[in-house]
């Protein structure tokens, strides 16, 4: 019975599930990623689920909660990334107050989505999956000095990226 229900729920809301994450994310394998993960937590709160009045909300409502995770994920590591380039080590108390207005994760998505293929699999092994350089360099079959240059080079893209954002939008 369980497994006719997942099933159902699965046939139901998995499409325009993965639609939602597409749309929030853009980037189709972290879509995925997200999908994976709603279904997951579906089918652990099945038995709730079956006298749950409004499911389609619940499946939607998880989908935003790991949507936004990941998010907060891929701004941390920026941020991370921007401190330890001490980007804004001079900036002024006026300048700090105008940036904690900014809503950062609006724009993560569509910098990062700009990425070649290549990059964006350094920067997705490195920033969100959390893999050591040593161990990236390995799996891709490249001299672990080479990565590092090559992340040094993606950081400062990825900068200007930001720095053209900024420009256009404030």
């Amino acid at each position: 019975m369980d497994n006719e229900l997942f099933e159902k729920l699965c046939a139901r809301y998995y499409k325009n599930i993965l639609r939602y994450a597409m749309f929030s994310v853009k980037d189709e394998d972290m879509a995925h990623d997200i999908v994976q993960e709603v279904f997951i937590v579906v089918y652990k709160k099945l038995d709730k689920l079956k006298n749950h009045p409004n499911v389609g909300g619940f499946i939607y409502q998880t989908a935003k909660n790991i949507i936004n995770e990941h998010k907060r994920k891929l701004y941390a590591r920026l941020i991370r990334e921007v401190k330890a380039d001490n980007e804004y080590a001079g900036s002024s108390t006026i300048e700090k107050e105008i940036d904690s207005r900014i809503d950062e994760y609006e724009y993560i998505t569509d910098i990062i989505s700009q990425l070649s293929d290549e990059k964006y699999k350094l920067y997705k092994l490195y920033y969100i999956e959390g893999m050591p350089m040593d161990k990236i360099a390995d799996k891709l079959g490249i001299e672990y000095t080479a990565l590092r240059m090559r992340y040094v080079r993606l950081r400062r893209e990825i900068k200007e990226m930001v720095r053209r954002l900024a420009d256009e939008k404030f």
